[in-house]
């Protein structure tokens, strides 16, 4: 049975499509079968950052609509990763019910199921965190992210998933030492989230989110994904070396 996870945040521009898409190549690096699900309706992300929207003919709208099978609206990400295309407008089969149901039946053939939902706390949230057992809270180290992510926690626990992690993204160590941006102790204290991971800014993710060029092997980004990856599959892996210096 795979482990359902989904990935909120609690206001857009936080990072958590890329979040998606490089813990999912990570756990696969570890030797995990992933499947990711673009549950953002209209915007497809995902499809966007692994390349996957223009080889992709169904999306998982289709399948809960008839108009294909289940297996049919899985596209192949390269390396072992595997994708579910959000439709590109809301529908009336698009219930968390039905949702749910589609994506528990890919749970045999799967380690781990990521779903990507929407930022914000509406009805969007609602659909994407109705498969998962648990939730990533993902919130860069400002006021109204960390703000928003609390709000998200609140609403994505009552929606279904009953353990949620916190995520800090875009850390910046000088700028918490210069008193620019919020500590680690005061981001889970505010978010009222236990912490998973810490991932660095990264230069080499601004060309990841404009064109989809994967960041190198060496990245501080990829590094700090890999050890969250390593955390999820239980592992006892300390914080990014970064934040130590």
């Amino acid at each position: 049975m795979a482990d359902r996870l989904v990935i909120v945040s609690g206001k857009g521009g936080a990072g958590k499509s890329t979040a998606a898409v490089l813990l999912g190549r990570s756990l696969v690096a570890s030797g995990k079968k992933v499947l990711l699900v673009d549950a953002d309706v209209g915007l497809n992300a995902l499809g966007i950052l692994t390349g996957a929207a223009a080889q992709s003919v169904y999306h998982w709208g289709d399948a809960l609509a008839g108009r294909c099978d289940a297996g049919d609206c899985v596209a192949d990400c390269g390396g072992g990763l595997h994708l579910l295309l959000a439709p590109a407008a809301p529908s009336g089969e698009l219930t968390p019910a039905r949702f749910a149901q589609l994506i528990l039946s890919y749970d045999a053939a799967y380690d781990y199921i990521l779903v990507d939902g929407p930022a914000g706390i509406g009805a969007g949230m609602e659909l994407a965190a109705a498969p998962a057992a648990k939730a990533l809270l993902l919130s860069a180290p400002d006021d109204v992210s960390v703000s928003g992510c609390a709000k998200a926690a609140q609403r994505v626990c009552a929606c279904g998933p009953k353990q949620a992690r916190l995520i800090i993204n875009r850390f910046r160590f000088k700028a918490v030492k210069k008193c620019r941006q919020i500590n680690i102790d005061n981001m889970i204290d505010r978010a009222g989230v236990r912490l998973i991971g810490i991932v660095p800014e990264d230069k080499n993710l601004w060309y990841f989110g404009s064109c989809g060029l994967l960041p190198k092997r060496e990245s501080p980004a990829i590094a700090a994904y890999a050890r969250i990856a390593g955390r999820l599959q239980g592992q006892n892996i300390l914080l990014n070396p970064y934040l130590l210096k």
